[in-house]
């Protein structure tokens, strides 16, 4: 995450757009700095205790979680799987995504090019020209 980011984080009435900068950086773990940002949110809202800033920490881990798993879906997943030797696994998890997300134009493109690159090369160009007519409808 950029560190100029922000999640939306609720509290009862208050919302807070936290900077992802408090996160170590991928992770949904707050770093060393993040307890400067908290304190300063207990100063500017004097009716946040500790109980309530544990409470925000907690959602924003969760929501910071969701995000980083939601990153992790379709494409950018199927390429680390298939870095990492599983060419199968990351071919299973595409075909799998793209049943939830036919529109996906980069899900068919990683799809097709993963297939050519372990020489299935005419359902690989049949799965890029597939995609082809989702481009631009994102």
């Amino acid at each position: 995450m950029p560190p100029n980011r922000t999640i939306t984080v609720e509290h009862g009435s208050l919302v807070i757009e936290m900077p992802c900068s408090i996160f170590v950086s991928g992770t949904s773990e707050l770093n060393d700095s993040s307890e400067e940002y908290f304190s300063m949110l207990m100063k500017r809202y004097p009716w946040l205790n500790k109980n309530s800033i544990t409470v925000i920490k907690r959602t924003a881990k969760r929501i910071m979680n969701d995000i980083i798993e939601q990153s992790l879906r379709g494409s950018k997943k199927a390429m680390i799987l298939f870095n990492e030797g599983e060419n199968m696994k990351a071919i299973q998890h595409l075909e799998s995504f793209l049943v939830d997300f036919p529109e996906d134009a980069d899900a068919w493109y990683t799809l097709g090019e993963i297939l050519c690159r372990i020489g299935r090369e005419d359902e690989g160009y049949r799965a890029i020209n597939h995609g082809r007519r989702f481009f631009g409808s994102r």
